[in-house]
Parts: structure tokens; sequence; C-alpha cells
């Protein structure tokens, strides 16, 4: 499809800087209408947390409720998650064992061989978008032993990956193959991929899904050398704070992000990852939160996607309406 900053996934153009893309969760799942008439233009599905059954489940709700919304199915991509445990506190120097059978006793699931093929000792884990550090002390074809970094709550299925090189796929996992082939059957329909590296991951899932906008999340330090090769096989861009900023580091990151012109690419760009993290828990979002919207909107971003905003928030609706009413006070100030 491609197309200009300001260009929706569905075609219709749009003023720059008024894209929301809300993300589905617990919160929010059953209030999907009211997403839309709050000021939501598109839906995210994380992928990650359905099985195909489930998504396809969840896609058939949509469509019934909102036809012609937009919606997003973001895939694993080269994202590894834990697996299903509960939660628990993990203190600072406390040593953990993570394995790929999510029936070994005495470790963590941690179901992607892959990585346990890539890591070696001294590497460093990130998880749940670097809010945990784990330290590798012993790497084996089926058991890491890690020491924790930083202490925090550890939480099942959240993304975990290693902080210096993150796993490269050569094409779309099995599970991911599954949900591109069950969702591609429905319209308005586009697929994102995480940790894209080069943007040829794009063309795994075109060969399945024709017709299928792709979004490129920019999550890895090697994309963004490839921005502008990612831009030409993708039809919109994602730059994912979350993990980008487990890669880059905060310092760095900041003077990424402030010196990126998004206007500069061929295609719109979004930004994602605790844009207004405040209205999880809060009905307003913090001054430096709207302050540093504002910069975003002058500076060219198409939008931004909330994440744990509607996913998991006290008041999914609310964060749209404050995102909307703030994306549409922009546009008036100039």
């Amino acid at each position: 499809m491609g197309g200009e900053v300001g260009v929706s996934m569905t075609g219709d153009p749009q003023e720059a800087g008024t894209r929301i893309v809300a993300t589905l969760g617990p919160a929010s799942f059953d209030r999907v209408a009211a997403l839309a008439a709050a000021g939501a233009t598109a839906l995210r599905l994380n992928a990650s947390h359905m099985t195909p059954d489930e998504l396809e489940d969840v896609l058939q709700r949509l469509r019934a409720a909102l036809p012609r919304l937009p919606v997003v199915v973001d895939l694993q991509g080269a994202k590894m998650r834990l697996g299903v445990f509960e939660k628990r506190a993990v203190g600072c120097g406390v040593r953990l064992r993570f394995a790929h059978d999510p029936e070994a006793r005495d470790a963590l699931p941690l179901p992607h061989p892959e990585l346990f093929r890539t890591v070696s000792v001294g590497e460093t884990l990130s998880c749940d978008d670097d809010r945990l550090r784990f330290f590798v002390r012993e790497a084996g074809v089926e058991i890491i032993e890690a020491e924790c970094l930083n202490g925090g709550e550890l939480r099942p299925r959240k993304g975990v990956n290693l902080v210096d090189h993150p796993v490269v796929l050569e094409d779309l996992t099995s599970r991911d193959v599954q949900h591109v082939e069950r969702a591609a059957r429905y319209p308005l329909v586009s697929f994102a991929f995480s940790f894209m590296r080069d943007g040829s991951e794009a063309g795994w899932i075109r060969s399945r899904a024709e017709g299928c906008p792709v979004v490129g999340k920019v999550e890895r330090r090697a994309a963004l050398q490839r921005l502008e090769s990612i831009a030409a096989q993708v039809d919109e861009l994602w730059i994912c704070r979350g993990d980008l900023g487990s890669q880059l580091g905060m310092v760095e990151l900041a003077r990424w992000v402030r010196g990126f012109r998004p206007g500069g690419l061929r295609v719109p760009v979004l930004m994602a990852g605790q844009v207004l993290e405040h209205l999880t828990r809060h009905p307003e979002p913090t001054r430096s939160e709207v302050c540093h919207l504002y910069d975003l909107v002058r500076r060219g971003y198409a939008g931004i996607v909330l994440s744990d905003e509607t996913a998991i928030g006290a008041d999914p609706v609310r964060a749209v309406s404050e995102a909307r009413a703030l994306l549409c006070a922009f546009g008036r100030s100039g």
C-alpha cells in the first residue's frame, strides 16, 4: 500500500498527528465500541498473548461490532516471551533458572529454543521493556541460569531478549504463520512485526497475506541504520521506545528520538511505548507527557500507539478521549 505521512492504513487521508492506535487487553476487550467513539482510529491485538483460535474469535467479534475500523495484529516476530507462571517479586542478586521446556521443574518457562542456541555466559537478558535485567551466569541448550541485576516484579508472558544482539529469525515462527493465515481472512487487517531487522521480514508476511499492510516495529539498534530500507518495504513504522530503550540505554534513546525526523521517510511513523503512561492509573497525563506529545506532533509523527493505557488501564476509554482531545488541541493551535 505505502503512502505519505498522514495516510491511514485504510488509505483515507488524515492530518498528521491524528492517529490513535488503542491496544486491546483485559480492561478493554468488551469496550471496543466506546474506544472507537472516543477517538481510536485503529485497534491493536497483541497476538503474542493469544492462541490462533483466540485471535480469530476476537476478530470475529470485532468485525461484527466495528466492520470498518482497522485492526493491527501485532505478531511476536523476533521478540521472545516468557511462558506462563505465577508472577513473583525478584530481588537484586537473586538467581533464576530459565528452561525452554515448559514442563521443566524448578525453572521458569522460556519457550524459545532459538534463544538458548544464541545466548552466552556474560550476556544480559532484558525483560518486560527493560524493567528487569538478568546477567547470564550459565548457558546451555536447555537451561539458562541468570542473576537479577535490579529488583522488581517478574510477570508471565512478558517480552525478553538479548540486550546486545536480539535473536535473528530466518522466517516467521510457526505460531506467527498460524496467526497470519487466520487473521488475513478478515477485512481491514494489517500486521506488525516485532524486532524488524532490515525490512525483508515484510516479505514473509506478504507471501502469506497478500494485500495486507505491514507495520515495521523499530526495536533494535541495527534497525536504526536501516530505516530507509525498512520504510521502503513496509506501509507504516512504529518507533517502540520500550525495547529500543533497552537496546540503546535511556540517554542514547533520548538523543536519537530528538534527532529523528519522521517526515523524511516515505511512510507514516507512529510513536509507541509509554506515550501517555500516566493514564494507565490516573485520569490525566503528566505535564511532561503533554509537552512531549506536542513535540511529536509538530515534528511530523502521524500518531501514537497506546499500550498499557488501554490494555490494562483503569479507564481505557478516558485514555483515548484524553489523547484525542490533546491531539485536536495541538492541531488547532498550530
